[in-house]
Protein backbone atom coordinates (compact mmCIF):
# COMPACT_ATOMS: atom_id res chain seq x y z
CA UNK A 1 0.00 0.00 0.00
CA UNK A 2 2.90 2.31 0.43
CA UNK A 3 5.20 1.98 -2.43
CA UNK A 4 1.93 1.55 -4.56
CA UNK A 5 -0.79 3.75 -3.61
CA UNK A 6 0.08 6.50 -0.39
CA UNK A 7 3.17 8.16 -1.53
CA UNK A 8 1.30 8.77 -5.35
CA UNK A 9 -1.83 9.92 -3.18
CA UNK A 10 0.68 12.21 -1.15
CA UNK A 11 2.37 13.89 -4.40
CA UNK A 12 -1.28 14.22 -5.77
CA UNK A 13 -2.62 15.77 -2.66
CA UNK A 14 0.99 18.67 -3.43
CA UNK A 15 0.28 18.85 -6.60
CA UNK A 16 -3.65 19.30 -6.29
CA UNK A 17 -2.70 22.00 -3.57
CA UNK A 18 -0.27 23.81 -4.92
CA UNK A 19 2.38 22.93 -1.68
CA UNK A 20 5.28 23.56 -3.86
CA UNK A 21 5.04 27.61 -5.73
CA UNK A 22 6.86 29.44 -7.61
CA UNK A 23 7.27 33.23 -4.79
CA UNK A 24 9.75 34.74 -7.14
CA UNK A 25 8.89 35.37 -11.28
CA UNK A 26 10.64 36.52 -14.18
CA UNK A 27 9.26 36.98 -17.76
CA UNK A 28 12.52 35.10 -19.07
CA UNK A 29 13.80 32.76 -16.38
CA UNK A 30 17.21 31.92 -16.38
CA UNK A 31 18.07 31.17 -12.82
CA UNK A 32 16.62 29.49 -10.32
CA UNK A 33 17.15 29.05 -6.48
CA UNK A 34 14.63 26.12 -5.00
CA UNK A 35 14.33 26.07 -1.66
CA UNK A 36 12.28 24.93 1.66
CA UNK A 37 11.19 25.79 5.57
CA UNK A 38 13.84 28.12 7.22
CA UNK A 39 16.16 28.16 4.13
CA UNK A 40 13.42 30.12 1.92
CA UNK A 41 13.75 32.91 4.45
CA UNK A 42 17.33 33.40 4.61
CA UNK A 43 17.44 33.09 0.50
CA UNK A 44 15.18 36.04 1.14
CA UNK A 45 17.52 37.72 3.34
CA UNK A 46 19.98 36.80 1.47
CA UNK A 47 18.57 38.97 -1.72
CA UNK A 48 18.46 41.71 1.10
CA UNK A 49 22.07 41.77 1.50
CA UNK A 50 22.57 41.72 -2.23
CA UNK A 51 20.21 44.58 -2.93
CA UNK A 52 17.97 42.67 -5.04
CA UNK A 53 14.87 43.97 -5.59
CA UNK A 54 11.81 41.49 -7.45
CA UNK A 55 11.73 43.81 -10.25
CA UNK A 56 15.63 43.27 -10.58
CA UNK A 57 14.95 39.77 -10.25
CA UNK A 58 12.62 39.56 -12.72
CA UNK A 59 14.85 41.82 -15.03
CA UNK A 60 17.73 39.37 -14.30
CA UNK A 61 15.70 36.21 -15.02
CA UNK A 62 15.97 35.06 -11.23
CA UNK A 63 13.11 32.94 -10.26
CA UNK A 64 12.71 31.18 -7.05
CA UNK A 65 10.75 28.06 -6.39
CA UNK A 66 9.63 27.29 -2.54
CA UNK A 67 8.81 23.43 -2.08
CA UNK A 68 6.61 23.07 0.90
CA UNK A 69 6.91 18.86 0.80
CA UNK A 70 10.73 18.19 0.76
CA UNK A 71 9.86 14.60 0.25
CA UNK A 72 8.58 12.98 -1.87
CA UNK A 73 9.43 15.83 -4.30
CA UNK A 74 6.31 16.53 -6.75
CA UNK A 75 7.87 16.19 -10.03
CA UNK A 76 5.37 18.06 -11.83
CA UNK A 77 5.54 21.46 -10.60
CA UNK A 78 9.38 21.14 -10.07
CA UNK A 79 10.07 20.18 -14.20
CA UNK A 80 7.53 22.66 -14.93
CA UNK A 81 9.71 25.18 -12.87
CA UNK A 82 12.77 24.31 -14.66
CA UNK A 83 11.60 24.54 -18.14
CA UNK A 84 14.23 27.40 -19.42
CA UNK A 85 16.61 27.48 -17.22
CA UNK A 86 20.18 27.24 -17.19
CA UNK A 87 21.34 26.61 -13.66
CA UNK A 88 19.56 25.95 -10.78
CA UNK A 89 20.68 26.31 -6.82
CA UNK A 90 19.37 24.29 -4.40
CA UNK A 91 19.33 25.73 -1.20
CA UNK A 92 18.38 23.06 2.33
CA UNK A 93 20.19 23.08 5.40
CA UNK A 94 21.48 19.41 6.36
CA UNK A 95 21.31 16.90 3.84
CA UNK A 96 20.78 17.01 0.12
CA UNK A 97 17.22 15.74 0.32
CA UNK A 98 15.60 18.32 -2.71
CA UNK A 99 18.49 18.26 -4.37
CA UNK A 100 19.18 14.51 -4.68
CA UNK A 101 15.65 14.49 -5.78
CA UNK A 102 15.79 16.93 -8.45
CA UNK A 103 18.50 15.90 -9.88
CA UNK A 104 17.28 12.24 -10.16
CA UNK A 105 13.32 13.85 -11.32
CA UNK A 106 15.73 15.56 -14.54
CA UNK A 107 18.18 12.72 -15.20
CA UNK A 108 16.12 11.74 -18.53
CA UNK A 109 15.77 14.59 -19.56
CA UNK A 110 17.40 15.66 -23.20
CA UNK A 111 20.77 17.57 -21.89
CA UNK A 112 19.41 20.50 -24.24
CA UNK A 113 16.68 21.06 -21.79
CA UNK A 114 18.21 20.15 -18.09
CA UNK A 115 19.78 22.84 -16.53
CA UNK A 116 23.11 22.19 -14.74
CA UNK A 117 22.14 22.02 -10.79
CA UNK A 118 23.98 22.53 -7.93
CA UNK A 119 23.92 22.42 -4.12
CA UNK A 120 25.98 21.13 -1.52
CA UNK A 121 28.79 21.10 -3.93
CA UNK A 122 29.19 22.99 -7.45
CA UNK A 123 30.02 21.07 -10.81
CA UNK A 124 33.84 21.17 -9.79
CA UNK A 125 33.17 18.98 -6.56
CA UNK A 126 34.16 21.81 -3.96
CA UNK A 127 31.67 22.57 -1.01
CA UNK A 128 29.38 25.72 -1.19
CA UNK A 129 26.40 25.18 0.72
CA UNK A 130 28.23 22.68 3.30
CA UNK A 131 26.11 20.14 5.10
CA UNK A 132 27.84 20.73 8.75
CA UNK A 133 26.42 23.30 10.76
CA UNK A 134 23.95 26.20 9.85
CA UNK A 135 23.76 28.11 6.57
CA UNK A 136 23.30 31.58 7.48
CA UNK A 137 21.96 34.57 5.00
CA UNK A 138 25.19 35.91 4.18
CA UNK A 139 27.13 32.88 3.24
CA UNK A 140 23.44 32.07 1.32
CA UNK A 141 24.24 35.25 -0.53
CA UNK A 142 27.78 34.94 -1.11
CA UNK A 143 26.82 31.69 -2.96
CA UNK A 144 24.02 33.05 -5.05
CA UNK A 145 25.64 35.87 -5.74
CA UNK A 146 28.94 34.27 -7.18
CA UNK A 147 26.57 32.05 -9.59
CA UNK A 148 24.63 35.00 -10.44
CA UNK A 149 27.48 36.96 -11.64
CA UNK A 150 27.98 34.65 -14.58
CA UNK A 151 24.34 35.81 -15.80
CA UNK A 152 24.71 39.36 -14.79
CA UNK A 153 27.48 42.07 -15.20
CA UNK A 154 26.09 44.80 -11.84
CA UNK A 155 28.31 46.12 -9.96
CA UNK A 156 26.78 46.57 -7.17
CA UNK A 157 26.09 42.95 -7.05
CA UNK A 158 29.95 42.49 -7.34
CA UNK A 159 30.67 44.44 -4.42
CA UNK A 160 28.22 43.11 -2.04
CA UNK A 161 29.55 39.26 -2.95
CA UNK A 162 32.99 40.60 -2.24
CA UNK A 163 32.15 42.74 1.08
CA UNK A 164 30.09 40.08 2.55
CA UNK A 165 32.63 37.28 1.84
CA UNK A 166 35.13 39.19 3.20
CA UNK A 167 32.56 39.64 6.23
CA UNK A 168 32.41 35.59 6.37
CA UNK A 169 35.92 35.01 6.08
CA UNK A 170 36.57 37.15 9.27
CA UNK A 171 33.93 35.34 10.95
CA UNK A 172 35.70 32.03 10.37
CA UNK A 173 38.77 33.48 11.88
CA UNK A 174 37.53 34.55 15.50
CA UNK A 175 37.95 31.85 18.45
CA UNK A 176 35.16 29.41 18.66
CA UNK A 177 34.10 29.52 21.70
CA UNK A 178 33.23 25.47 22.87
CA UNK A 179 30.21 25.13 25.13
CA UNK A 180 29.58 21.57 25.77
CA UNK A 181 26.15 20.58 25.71
CA UNK A 182 24.24 19.32 29.32
CA UNK A 183 20.90 18.34 30.53
CA UNK A 184 18.01 20.86 30.59
CA UNK A 185 17.26 21.74 34.19
CA UNK A 186 14.35 19.26 35.83
CA UNK A 187 15.60 16.38 33.36
CA UNK A 188 15.79 12.70 35.25
CA UNK A 189 18.85 11.97 33.58
CA UNK A 190 20.45 15.04 35.01
CA UNK A 191 20.30 12.27 38.37
CA UNK A 192 19.41 8.86 37.45
CA UNK A 193 23.07 8.93 35.17
CA UNK A 194 24.84 9.51 38.44
CA UNK A 195 26.22 6.05 39.52
CA UNK A 196 27.02 4.72 43.33
CA UNK A 197 30.55 5.08 44.39
CA UNK A 198 32.42 2.40 43.23
CA UNK A 199 30.07 1.18 40.37
CA UNK A 200 30.51 2.01 36.52
CA UNK A 201 28.23 2.39 34.02
CA UNK A 202 27.90 2.39 30.27
CA UNK A 203 25.99 5.16 28.35
CA UNK A 204 22.87 4.72 25.66
CA UNK A 205 21.80 6.06 22.48
CA UNK A 206 19.74 8.72 23.38
CA UNK A 207 20.55 12.67 25.44
CA UNK A 208 21.58 10.48 28.64
CA UNK A 209 24.68 9.71 26.17
CA UNK A 210 26.23 12.89 27.88
CA UNK A 211 26.73 11.53 30.43
CA UNK A 212 29.93 9.54 28.88
CA UNK A 213 31.69 13.51 28.98
CA UNK A 214 30.37 14.24 32.48
CA UNK A 215 32.13 13.54 35.51
CA UNK A 216 30.00 10.25 36.04
CA UNK A 217 32.21 7.19 35.95
CA UNK A 218 30.22 6.70 32.68
CA UNK A 219 32.22 5.03 29.64
CA UNK A 220 31.69 4.10 26.12
CA UNK A 221 28.05 3.76 24.85
CA UNK A 222 25.87 0.41 23.51
CA UNK A 223 22.94 0.14 21.50
CA UNK A 224 19.60 0.53 22.42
Amino acid sequence: RLMKHKLYAALAFARANRLDKVMVSSPRPRFGIVTTGKSYLDVRQAFDELGITEEMAADWGLTVYKVGMPWPLERDGVRHFAEGLDEIVVVEEKRAVIENQLKEQLYNWHPDVRPKVVGKFDEHGEWILPSAGELSPAQIAVVIGRRLERFVDNENLKRRVAFLDAQEKQKAHQARVIRKPTFCSGCPHNTSTHVPEGSRALGGIGCHYMATWLDRKTDTFTQM
